[in-house]
């Protein structure tokens, strides 16, 4: 009984010592949103849509909202910013869409180097989508639209990204991520697998970012894109790297939680 009890204290320590050794830090606290900020934040202790449940250790979205009432889009971003690293954390959506989307397709995204007004619903930043959209919907222009996750949004008029991309598939007007493809200067590029779980079931979400390099997109375990060259014009129109910002997620009409975020930062000549 003893060498059982003691073999257990040893298998406990051996994954303890593991997890240091990966090098991972909680970005959540799973008590409260210590080391965030709601950009529509009226002052402490505000966080707008997005609160803790403690028992569950999450980030709750919209959580007590009626379904179908009227609600605000946010964005909650980390007050440390970010340059290299690996950011791991799992999503679920809760059920409930408000207005003015009580219909469409679920939305929501990781956005990544976020810069300038972190007030701003929404703020500079690279985005890789979270949404329930299936990877072969096209992206419908004067309807409900298509929220994929996997996809990239770059937000911003003065921010670009290299992608590479077909345009053959399935519709010639879109932009489609192809890994055999040359990377092409843009802004929003679709990721064609689908690999989101059912309503109701936790997804597991990585982004590796270095710097002004290169972004990898992973959703439960498979590469869905990745992008490349991260630039944004200063006051003059001349392009700049950009290689850092704050980490945030967006509230935009739809419930959802996040838990288990985690973070590793790099070295710089990490690829």
């Amino acid at each position: 009984m003893k060498f059982i009890t003691l073999l257990g204290a040893s298998v406990v320590c051996s994954v303890t010592t593991l997890s240091a050794e990966e090098g991972f830090v909680p970005l959540f606290n799973g008590e409260n949103l210590e080391g965030w900020s709601s950009a529509r934040s009226t002052g402490e202790g505000d966080t707008g849509p997005f609160s803790v449940n403690k028992e569950e250790k999450v980030i709750h979205v919209y959580a007590g909202c009626e379904a179908g009432s009227k609600q605000k889009t946010d964005v909650l971003v980390t007050d440390k910013a970010y340059s290299h690293y690996i950011l791991k954390l799992e999503y679920k959506w809760a059920g409930n869409r408000f207005a003015p989307r009580p219909d469409w397709d679920r939305d929501s995204g990781l956005l990544f180097h976020v810069h300038g007004d972190l007030t701003k619903v929404w703020p500079l930043s690279l985005e890789m989508q979270i949404g329930e959209s299936p990877g072969d919907k096209p992206n419908g222009k004067k309807t409900a639209g298509r929220f994929h996750s996997g996809d990239l949004f770059v937000l911003g008029k003065n921010l670009n990204a290299d992608t590479p991309v077909t345009d053959k598939y399935p519709d010639p007007r879109d932009k489609y991520y192809d890994p055999n493809s040359e990377p092409v200067t843009g802004r929003s590029v679709m990721a064609r697998t689908g690999t989101e779980k059912p309503m109701g079931e936790w997804n597991k979400m990585e982004i590796q970012v270095h710097g002004n390099e290169k972004a990898v997109f992973i959703l439960n375990g498979e590469t869905v894109l990745k992008t490349y060259n991260f630039t944004q014009k200063n006051g003059q129109g001349e392009k700049e790297p950009l290689d850092k910002g704050h980490i945030g997620f967006q509230a935009e009409w739809a419930e959802i939680l996040f838990r288990n975020i985690e973070i590793k930062e790099l070295p710089v000549e990490a690829k």
